[in-house]
């Protein structure tokens, strides 16, 4: 059975705060299929270990103040993933009567335009409070040693480009980048193994392969990762052209039209790569040929017995 850091019976009350939005009235029976759904796609970020002893303490009343701030945290992060998640559920209404929307004399569904906003919003706010989350655990590594030594931290750390480069290159906003590495890293090394190493033997990063990887990795990632996954310019990107089109093309179209804009950025970065590495491979052979001897060249020195002075 999926585990979740939450209490059923004080679910409303206690939640109410840390979900945005002054009217929210949600119970937990409202929301808990999207909540166990996201529930089972968190421990992939964090470790299933640290998640099961986040939520055990916490349905025990055993937690810490440190494990109480992580609790905090995650709780906030589900919470609006969670309503993102369960949006279309609660704008429409399903009966034996069949789907229907809400609409009287004071009450109607929003418009489209206000539902991309909202989810935008909500799935921006969930990145920040995973964001957070992520922070503590790397500055409470000794209190939380099931993050400290899980999988899921050393291959973010393995990364071989990071979140400065994102944020120096194409502008992956602080608020959230942590989640995006997460969720993005492995295109980061999927980039890495097909555009770097298959160009340089021994690679070293420097900021034209850094610059390369990551407009290569956005590219990629518009085509390939969750809606929810994106940052943020990225996904208005999206939300605009669905706007412009009407839908009257496929999402895939669309996404493959903005990561197409990365794409080429991509390439012109590449041939600077590919610039370099004939650059320095040119300065090298001209480098072994002077330090070659000429051939046919008489070595004389003055210690030759049949050399004149």
């Amino acid at each position: 059975m999926i585990q979740v850091p939450f209490k059923r019976e004080t679910f409303a009350v206690e939640m109410k705060p840390k979900i945005s939005g002054a009217n929210l009235s949600l119970e937990f029976e409202n929301i808990e299929s999207s909540l166990y759904k996201v529930a089972a796609t968190v421990p992939g970020n964090i470790s299933q270990e640290l998640y099961d002893r986040l939520v055990k303490n916490y349905i025990n009343n055993t937690t810490d103040d440190k494990e109480l701030t992580a609790v905090d945290y995650l709780q906030r992060a589900m919470l609006h993933f969670t309503v993102f998640e369960h949006v279309i559920f609660l704008i429409a209404q399903i009966s034996n009567d069949g789907i229907t929307t809400k609409k009287n004399d004071s009450e109607t569904t929003i418009f489209k335009y206000q539902q991309d906003e909202l989810n935008n919003k909500l799935i921006t706010t969930g990145w920040f409070w995973m964001n957070q989350l992520i922070q503590f655990l790397n500055k409470n590594e000794e209190v939380f040693s099931e993050w400290a030594e899980s999988k899921e931290k050393k291959a973010f750390d393995e990364l071989p480009v990071n979140l400065s480069d994102f944020n120096k290159w194409v502008g992956v906003e602080s608020t959230g980048g942590e989640y995006f590495m997460l969720s993005a890293g492995w295109i980061i090394r999927e980039v890495w193994l097909d555009c770097v190493c298959s160009r340089i033997e021994k690679p070293e990063k420097t900021d034209s392969i850094s610059r390369a990887v990551c407009y290569e990795v956005m590219g990629r990632a518009c085509e390939r990762l969750a809606y929810s996954c994106l940052p943020e310019p990225v996904r208005r990107d999206i939300d605009n052209e669905m706007g412009k089109n009407h839908k009257q093309q496929a999402d895939k179209d669309i996404r493959e039209r903005i990561a197409e804009k990365f794409l080429i950025k991509a390439r012109l970065y590449w041939n600077i790569v590919d610039l370099e590495i004939k650059k320095k491979e040119i300065a090298g052979q001209k480098k072994e040929r002077s330090s070659q001897p000429v051939i046919g060249q008489k070595n004389i020195t003055e210690e030759d017995k049949f050399c004149l002075s």
